[in-house]
């Protein structure tokens, strides 16, 4: 039995719908966002930011963003020696490393962003130089 044309296109829809819907991220539910909109500030550790990133990464936009933010350089300048858990947390899971990275932005008050970068440039443990380059390059 040949494969006619439209039942081919037919089944090539079907499965690149199916297909799509599992790359999409999923949408963040407003019970969500105000969740994680309020909790985003008060992070403190690498562990409870990883916490809530992998919860709650498919909302990372907007006001939600900005806390992230603010959390990132608050962990960076207030809890410095605590930069070899996230170098721990980051070996595991490099998208991590990459929301860090992309949360040291315009956002920031110019104040920490300048202690961020102090830090890196000043006080990096040597075995940590790669992850202190890539904090100072993104601080620049």
């Amino acid at each position: 039995m040949a494969w006619r044309p439209s039942v081919l296109l037919v089944s090539l829809l079907v499965w690149g719908s199916i297909a799509q819907k599992r790359i999409r991220k999923p949408e963040c539910s407003d019970t969500e966002a105000q969740r994680v909109e309020s909790e985003a500030v008060m992070l403190r550790s690498w562990d409870d930011l990883y916490g809530s990133y992998k919860r709650y990464t498919h909302c990372d936009d907007g006001a939600i963003a900005e806390g992230y933010s603010e959390a990132v350089a608050r962990i960076l300048v207030d809890h410095w020696n605590t930069l070899s858990r996230l170098a721990d947390i980051t070996r595991k899971d490099t998208d991590f490393r990459r929301f860090v990275l992309k949360h040291i932005d315009e956002t920031l008050n110019l104040e920490d962003v300048k202690n961020i970068r102090a830090n890196a440039e000043k006080r990096c443990p040597s075995a940590l130089r790669d992850l202190c380059r890539d904090i100072r390059k993104q601080s620049e």
